[in-house]
């Protein structure tokens, strides 16, 4: 880890404006890091941006003067470069015709030719990314999709915690024994920390860890928690939101769920009438998650949500060596590698019983049982 910050140290030194992203529908753990990112740099008077694909969901907790945008827009400049060594230029114009952007421009004196024109590209509005929780530039949806060559052409710095991890940065911090993103950005920020950092760091881990039960937690993540609350973390504030504050419809929502709860082997599922999604709260995502990690040997979970009577969507989390995609991949799927969805031609029983069978024979393999 000392070698990776001395790199990460060298390649932020030579950074003025950094890009913040991630995967999208960037969970607490990510978006919190993030936060924690910009707010470090800005100190050190770099400009830094966030922008994630997808859905954000903006706790109270988290600072709320952090603009976060969902795509990159322009990101640099087309240059139209014209000789003028040898003849000067008298007047320059412009004028939309149609789909031409037509320019006019009248010489001092001579000509110009078309030799005398060249174009360029330009320079990138940034000269760095920081890449949180994303085990390939895929996961970045329309961030990476839109923008290929700017991620091919600038350095990256990638911070993970999956074993899957694709190593694609100039500076790959991946630790697959660390609970959060969190708790490694921390490694690497402490110094500079303060209140503001310390609650979105303490968030992204509280929400990692399941309320630090998960089997990854160690001493050190104590100890790095406990280091957060001294520097100023909010967790009263962080609990109540996350655990307090849900209203009754969406209590009685997550309470349908839970009541229908089965465990088969290593997978937990549970339905959802088509009357019943209206209520589910913007983190349910996050609910499920802890629901796995707080399930002893839980390594998947399935929500089936009936749309009509013969077709049900069905959303598959995994754990985070687990790829969703994979595990429904015969039904043409979207979503990430830990949130697949699916639509099946069935009702959600048929459904149920079909998918749970299907998915935990491909556990079986995975596991070597």
């Amino acid at each position: 880890m000392d070698l990776e910050n001395k790199e990460l140290n060298k390649i932020l030194d030579s950074a003025t404006n950094i890009l913040i992203t991630g995967p999208s529908n960037p969970n607490l753990d990510v978006l919190g890091s993030a936060m924690a990112w910009q707010i470090f740099l800005s100190k050190q008077k770099k400009k830094a941006e966030l922008c994630f694909d997808g859905k954000i969901v903006r706790h109270k907790f988290l600072p709320e003067n952090i603009n976060i945008s969902n795509n990159l827009g322009n990101i640099n400049k087309f240059k139209i470069i014209l000789d003028i060594s040898k003849t000067k230029v008298k007047q320059l114009s412009y004028d939309m015709k149609d789909d031409e952007l037509v320019i006019d421009i009248v010489p001092e004196n001579g000509i110009f030719n078309s030799q005398d024109v060249k174009t360029d590209r330009g320079e990138y509005k940034y000269d760095l990314v920081v890449v949180l929780g994303a085990e390939n530039l895929e996961a970045l949806g329309s961030v990476f999709s839109d923008n290929r060559h700017f991620f091919h052409n600038k350095p990256i710095v990638n911070i993970d915690t999956s074993v899957l991890n694709e190593n694609y940065g100039q500076v790959n911090i991946v630790e697959a024994n660390i609970t959060s993103i969190a708790e490694i950005s921390y490694q690497s920020l402490q110094s500079g920390t303060d209140r503001e950092m310390a609650t979105c760091l303490l968030a992204g881990m509280i929400l990692a860890t399941n309320s630090f039960q998960s089997p990854k937690v160690t001493p050190d993540s104590l100890d790095l928690a406990s280091q957060l609350i001294i520097k100023g973390a909010d967790r009263e504030k962080i609990i109540e939101s996350l655990y307090r504050t849900k209203d009754i419809n969406t209590l009685k929502s997550w309470g349908k769920v839970l009541s229908r709860l089965q465990k088969h082997n290593n997978i937990i599922s549970s339905y959802l009438n088509n009357d019943e999604i209206d209520n589910l709260p913007t983190d349910f995502a996050d609910m499920v998650q802890d629901l796995i990690l707080s399930t002893p040997g839980a390594q998947v979970a399935i929500i089936f949500y009936q749309l009509e009577l013969y077709s049900t969507e069905v959303w598959v989390y995994s754990i985070s060596n687990i790829n969703a995609l994979d595990l429904v991949k015969d039904l043409d799927p979207s979503g990430t590698r830990h949130l697949a969805k699916v639509v099946i031609d069935k009702d959600v029983e048929v459904s149920r019983n079909t998918l749970v069978n299907s998915i935990s024979k491909k556990l079986e393999i995975i596991n070597g049982d």
